[in-house]
């Protein structure tokens, strides 16, 4: 009986360093691929770090909303008296479920266009 314990204890010490050397094997490469995972998370967080403040550096936004503004008042359809207030009105949802689509419509084009002249499609 010592024989065939000898053997069992031998298989079984044979097979835990199969499983040794597989839970080894399967440790590194999960260590290999977290640490990948890992630098390319903070490869991907410096470069739009860089983008956003690159961006952030080469656009003055409160500049370009101001040139927005003053260049759309400049504008040929909106110079007209009445046109910037009939463009407001029409933005409540109000006006258009008591008049029809085209009643609408016809208003806006005449308060902005003169009656000779017709809107071009740019």
């Amino acid at each position: 009986m010592n024989q065939t314990k000898m053997q069992t204890a031998y298989k079984n010490d044979k097979t835990n360093d199969q499983l040794k050397r597989k839970l080894k094997i399967f440790l590194g490469i999960g260590c290999a691929g977290t640490l990948l995972v890992g630098v390319l998370i903070i490869w991907a967080a410096v470069t739009t770090v860089q983008h956003v403040a690159d961006v952030g550096a080469k656009l003055n936004v409160p500049e370009k909303v101001q040139n927005l503004k003053t260049e759309a008042l400049n504008l040929p359809a909106l110079v007209k008296i009445g046109c910037w207030d009939k463009v407001q009105s029409l933005l409540d949802a109000q006006v258009w479920l008591e008049k029809p689509v085209s009643e609408n419509i016809q208003s806006l084009k005449d308060a902005c266009w003169d009656s000779g002249e017709k809107p071009t499609n740019q």
